[in-house]
């Protein structure tokens, strides 16, 4: 076995010249050739991968900023729809929304909502004081801002504030009816207006001699108070 390789090159002018390279020598220069070779690969893919992993974190920098626009118009589309619905509920345009009295009572609101004497109370919640010779009409337990439903067609007969009722709504209906709303936090009727049954009429609140947020409802007949209660 050959210990060494020669290497002959011809010049253009006819001379010869001889290299002699040792086995050892040739076997480092291949390696050397086939090191720098794959340095040169793995450095291309060094940079395709960082040029692709540059990509790929822009792309995701891009769908986030779209995800977080898609989120802030699907809040703002539900804030509208919200806003729209107090709204619709306040002017009494949407005459039986879903949480309303005339819903809650029966499968045939049309009927109910033509109902001019007391029936139901004027909101779903937790009663925590009933009718009695001391207490005159219902407490009802709710969350603050709630929806108070009138619960028959009647007239806004007097809007008040003091310190017993805080602000309060008293509406007058047929056959020598009336009812009072309590405790509120706003009012959304004025003075003299028709209100429909289950037509916003204000919000629940804790205003007056109130240990926190609940409507306070009596429902009076000839002048005489009546256990709300009785009439549902």
């Amino acid at each position: 076995m050959k210990k060494f390789f020669q290497i002959i090159i011809i010049t253009d002018k006819g001379k010869v010249r001889r290299i002699i390279i040792s086995r050892l020598k040739w076997n480092l220069i291949k390696f050397a050739g086939w090191a720098f070779l794959m340095l040169i690969l793995i450095t291309i893919g060094i940079l395709s991968l960082n040029i692709n992993t540059a990509k790929l974190i822009k792309e995701n920098y891009e769908l986030k900023k779209k995800l977080a626009e898609l989120k802030k118009i699907e809040n703002e589309i539900i804030e509208f729809r919200r806003v729209k619905n107090e709204l619709y509920l306040a002017l009494g345009i949407d005459k039986m929304p879903k949480d309303s009295i005339l819903y809650q009572q029966t499968n045939a609101p049309d009927l109910l909502e033509q109902i001019d004497t007391p029936f139901g109370l004027p909101i779903n919640g937790i009663i925590t004081r009933e009718h009695s010779k001391d207490h005159i009409g219902v407490d009802i337990a709710l969350s603050k801002n709630s929806f108070i439903y009138a619960t028959a067609i009647g007239k806004v007969e007097k809007i008040d504030s003091n310190s017993q009722f805080g602000i309060h709504i008293w509406l007058s209906h047929n056959k020598g009816y009336k009812t009072l709303y309590a405790h509120l936090s706003k009012v959304m009727v004025g003075k003299g207006d028709s209100v429909k049954r289950g037509q916003v009429i204000g919000f629940s609140g804790s205003s007056g001699h109130s240990t926190g947020p609940h409507l306070h409802y009596e429902v009076w007949k000839d002048n005489q108070p009546i256990d709300p209660l009785l009439l549902r």
